[in-house]
């Protein structure tokens, strides 16, 4: 289930192994990326008809950054190593 989850949010087929947990890591510092990305793009939004999808966008990348961290916790890939 972790596979395909991953699988999902990343758009990429999730191989098992050793490289499991760097695969992970690498998930959640790119879902943090798009977090903040989208909360920049937030603050620059000009267009009030963008707004509504700037806030989406936030939280849509706020709960799969979210998830993620779960994920590598539980995994047990240590906290420093998440930027």
């Amino acid at each position: 289930m972790k596979n395909f989850l991953l699988a999902f949010f990343s758009g990429f087929e999730t191989e098992s192994g050793d490289g499991e947990q760097a695969e992970l890591l690498n998930y959640v510092n790119q879902a943090k990326e798009d977090w903040h990305a989208a909360q920049n793009y937030f603050q620059n939004v000009c267009d009030p008809e963008l707004v509504d999808y700037a806030i989406y966008k936030i939280e849509e990348t706020k709960r799969k950054y979210m998830y993620l961290l779960k994920q590598a916790k539980e995994e047990g890939v240590m906290q420093d190593q998440v930027l």
